[in-house]
């Protein structure tokens, strides 16, 4: 079961996830979320850029340091992760099967998706299983 319904994601750190989506192109970008989790939402409230070591248009391998640092800032702060995002440079924000196979989290954090298709970035939220995908109820708040 999974541990939040619904994801708030603040405007800013909103734009600052599509910012770090549109500049990492024609690469995917990754990064994680984090935040609390209080009556069925998570609430983001701290983002962490993370190197994309694999350098590719079409997948991501998250920089073990980067991993690190993000993990023990977390633990510090009492923060929890809440998500795990990327972009898809050139395509919709929907998971592709790699990020099916590749999803080590489980339902314990959302995988949010930039998605550039066309001009204006769109950005999704999504459970993975092991099998598939469902879409998370993603807002943006003040």
């Amino acid at each position: 079961m999974p541990p939040f319904t619904r994801l708030a994601i603040p405007d800013l750190l909103l734009e600052e996830v599509i910012e770090h989506a549109r500049t990492a192109q024609p690469l995917e970008c990754c990064g994680l979320l984090a935040g609390h989790i209080a009556e069925g939402v998570g609430t983001v409230t701290t983002r962490f850029t993370v190197g994309n070591d694999a350098a590719s248009a079409m997948e991501y391998e998250s920089n073990a340091r980067d991993m690190l640092f993000a993990f023990r800032t977390m633990r510090e702060h009492g923060l929890e992760l809440l998500a795990i995002y990327h972009s898809h440079p050139t395509s919709p924000p929907v998971p592709s099967r790699r990020d099916i196979e590749r999803n080590t989290y489980g339902e314990t954090a959302v995988h949010v998706i930039v998605g550039f298709a066309s001009a204006t970035p769109v950005v999704r939220a999504w459970w993975l299983t092991e099998t598939g995908y469902r879409e998370v109820k993603c807002e943006a708040s003040s």
